[in-house]
């Protein structure tokens, strides 16, 4: 895949209340201008698929998941929402965790009582998530304004150099690939050939 650096790909409101089941996309936001017209459909269901693969297997708090050329962030609530960036690798940290603490916070106080039972994606239309993935496709605009406020969270953050560290004993995400819902016909068939020949994907 042709990409420019620094690219903020996808941003994701996820319920993952329920441990047992694979969490709900409560609202989302994309750009997938930086890939190809005709690759835009797999790379969509690869994300959604990483970004919920990482929801359902992180805690509370803040973490960091680096996949090859890719990072995703995340910032989970104890409530039980959890709220994910899928960036290229080379995107401002510092950004991304104040991008979706923001976010975090904006969802708290705008949807509180909206969205705990909700059990199918895409239940709450939000152009704020929009606006907001607009708004941080130029990072280092947005890392001068956060620079100036002072408010740069310092707490812990958990990183991870793969996901496949966050899979249980047993798992493998060869495995979850085949069975995901997330993912068409075409774009397991491209995650097996792209491991193959040990090519660039979302995931591989």
């Amino acid at each position: 895949y042709q990409r420019r650096v620094r690219v903020l790909y996808a941003l994701y409101v996820m319920n993952n209340r329920d441990r047992s089941q694979e969490p709900f996309i409560i609202t989302s936001a994309r750009d997938l201008s930086s890939f190809g017209y005709f690759q835009r459909s797999s790379v969509n269901e690869f994300l959604t698929f990483t970004a919920r693969t990482v929801a359902k297997r992180v805690g509370a708090g803040r973490c960091a998941v680096k996949q090859d050329e890719h990072m995703i962030y995340a910032q989970c609530s104890p409530d039980g929402y959890c709220v994910l960036a899928v960036c290229d690798e080379h995107y401002v940290s510092r950004v991304a965790f104040s991008m979706i603490a923001s976010v975090c916070s904006d969802f708290e106080a705008g949807y509180r009582g909206k969205w705990e039972g909700a059990n199918k994606d895409d239940v709450i239309t939000w152009k704020e998530l929009e606006a907001t993935l607009t708004k941080f496709q130029k990072p280092e605009e947005a890392d001068k304004i956060l620079r100036l406020k002072k408010e740069i969270d310092e707490t812990k953050v958990i990183m991870y150099q793969a996901v496949d560290d966050l899979l249980a004993r047993g798992e493998k995400i060869d495995n979850l690939v085949a069975k995901s819902d997330d993912l068409g016909a075409a774009s397991k068939t491209f995650y097996v050939q792209a491991k193959k020949t040990n090519s660039c994907c979302i995931i591989a």
